[in-house]
C-alpha cells in the first residue's frame, strides 16, 4: 500500500518542484504563412520589457472573407539540445468543438484561457475576424504551471483551417528559475 501511495506522490512532488518559482524567457518568434491567399501575419514580435519579461505581438490578416468553421490546432513542445529537438508535447484541439463545449485539457487548458483573454478572438465558431494579440504577456502568471525542466524549448503552433494547414507559430523559450534582476 505504501507503495502505491509513493508511486502517485512521487511524481506529483517532481512536477511541483519543477513549476515552484520557475519562469520562461522568450528568445524570439517566428510566425509563417503556410497560404499566402488564405492568410498573412501584419505582426509578430517578441516584446521585451523590465527583468527579462516579454510579451508577444501577433495580427494575422485572413484574406478568406467567409467563415471558418473547422479549425484545428496542433501544439508542440520541443526540448532543444545541441542543436537537436526532442519532441516534449504533441496535442491537437478541435477549435470549434472546444468553442462550444470548453473541453481544453493538459498543455491546451493552461494556454487558452489567458490566450482568449488576451486576443480579440471571440469564444465561438465561425472565425469570422482577423487575430491580434496585442502584448500576449510572457510571465510567471501565464504559463508558468506546464510542469516542464528548466532549458531551452520551442512552442510550435499550427493551424489546420478548411483542411489545410494555414500557418506555422514558433516560439523559443528558455525555462530558468527567476528572471534576471
Amino acid at each position: 500500500m505504501k507503495d502505491h501511495l509513493l508511486n502517485l506522490v512521487l511524481p506529483i512532488l517532481i512536477i511541483m518542484d519543477w513549476s515552484e518559482g520557475k519562469v520562461f524567457t522568450v528568445s524570439k518568434m517566428d510566425c509563417r504563412t503556410l497560404d499566402p491567399s488564405f492568410t498573412y501575419f501584419k505582426t509578430c514580435k517578441v516584446v521585451r520589457g523590465e527583468n527579462g519579461r516579454a510579451a508577444l505581438f501577433v495580427n494575422e490578416v485572413f484574406l478568406y472573407k467567409d467563415p471558418i468553421d473547422d479549425i484545428i490546432l496542433n501544439l508542440g513542445i520541443f526540448k532543444i539540445v545541441k542543436n537537436r529537438r526532442f519532441q516534449f508535447l504533441n496535442e491537437t484541439l478541435d477549435y470549434c468543438l472546444f468553442s462550444r463545449k470548453f473541453l481544453a485539457s493538459g498543455v491546451f487548458g493552461f494556454l487558452m484561457t489567458p490566450l482568449m483573454r488576451m486576443s480579440n478572438v471571440n469564444a465561438t465558431c465561425p472565425l469570422q475576424q482577423n487575430i491580434i494579440f496585442n502584448g500576449f504577456p510572457i510571465d510567471e502568471n501565464t504559463i508558468k504551471e506546464i510542469p516542464i525542466p528548466n532549458g531551452v524549448y520551442m512552442f510550435q503552433m499550427r493551424a489546420s483551417m478548411m483542411k489545410k494547414w494555414r500557418t506555422d507559430v514558433k516560439v523559443y523559450v528558455t525555462r530558468v528559475d527567476k528572471y534576471s534582476e
